[in-house]
Order: C-alpha cells, then structure tokens, then sequence
C-alpha cells in the first residue's frame, strides 16, 4: 500500500498484557496516512497486500502513547457539587474537551487521571486488507461513511468538475462536514464542497 491508497479492512485488537478483547470491525474504509488508525496499524497496512492476513504487536508509542503523570491532575471535589455530581472512584468526566476517570477522592480533593484509558499499553492487531478502493465515487463515500457511519448507499454525490456536492437524508454535524471537506480536497483534488441535507415527507 502507498501513501493515501483507499482500502477496506476488518481488524480485531486486545491488550497484549491481559488479553482483554478491544475493538473489533469489518469491512472499514482506511485512508493510508491519514490517520484514521492508530500509527503501528498504518504501518502494517503499508507493507500488506490486498487479501493478505496479518496479526502485528503495537507497542505503546505506536498505539496510544505513554503514560503521562502530568495528566494527573488534583480537583477540588466542590467542583463536582457545582455541578451536582458526587466523585467516586471509577467515575469518567468530561472536562475542557478532556475525558477523565476518576482515581480517588480524599480530604475534599479528586485525583483525576486524563491519560487515555489504553495510554501505556501494548496492543496486538489481527488485520486483513479486503480491497483497494479505485473508483472516485467510491473514495468519497468511504471518506463520508468513516465520519458519518452512513452506508455508502445512502449517500448521492453529484461531480461538477472540481467541485463536489454531497447529499445526505440526515444532519450533519458541522465539524464532520470541516473534515470531510478537507480529506476530499487533501486526497482527491477537488476545489469546492457542497453538503446537501434532504427530509422527505414519509409516505403513508
């Protein structure tokens, strides 16, 4: 595979140390070097052919990084009953974009741990490379459906040119619109986006 080749994958992954099960899918548009996986599977993609079978061990630093104490942090826990919560060990938070678990509460202080839950650990992959995505038509949908979750068949695109129009039958938050756009102009070459968000009466 090559820089910005458009795959499909099914993949497995578990915690090397424990082997507890992770996430798990199946037929999955990957963009290679876009950072749709994690470093040590992009890598592995690379040197993989379509239709080849591989199980990779990811070190920490190609998965989740490292552990950092510096993401440790001290909350007052009247922080918490600001907001009408009551902190307990195990709790996740959400704080300043941040997710959070909770670690201890002790003498009116919180000890929060804002390290990602995986961060330090290493993981083993088990991926298989189904198919190269070729067609344009093709590419777009897997770029819409990686940051919708829609299915390719209910997504319509329409090619004027350098510009692209995509139309959808439900919302669309704005940053994934941001993202879309910026991986189809990135990746594809085009000049304009145009989203398009279609409600249909339901027919009795």
């Amino acid at each position: 595979m090559q820089e910005h080749d458009f795959v499909r994958i099914s993949y497995s992954g578990k915690i090397k140390e424990t082997g507890q099960a992770l996430d798990s899918n199946e037929n999955v548009p990957v963009v290679i070097g876009a950072n749709w996986v994690i470093k040590g599977v992009d890598e592995a993609l690379r040197e993989m052919n379509v239709g080849e079978k591989r199980t990779v061990e990811i070190p920490s630093e190609k998965a989740f990084g490292e552990r950092n104490p510096d993401f440790i942090k001290l909350v007052p826990e009247n922080e918490f009953k600001k907001h009408g919560t009551t902190p307990y060990p195990g709790m996740t938070i959400n704080a300043d974009n941040l997710v959070g678990r909770v670690l201890t509460v002790s003498g009116g202080r919180v000890r929060v741990d804002f390290n990602h839950p995986l961060a330090g650990k290493a993981l083993v992959y088990s991926i298989e490379v189904q198919q190269k995505i070729e067609n344009i038509e093709d590419k777009i949908k897997a770029i819409a459906e990686f940051y919708l979750r829609a299915k390719p068949e209910n997504i319509k695109i329409k090619i004027h040119e350098k510009e692209l129009e995509l139309e959808t039958s439900h919302m669309m938050n704005v940053l994934y619109k941001k993202k879309i756009a910026d991986d189809v102009m990135n990746f594809l070459k085009f000049e304009r986006v145009k989203f398009s968000e279609i409600f249909e009466k339901i027919k009795e």
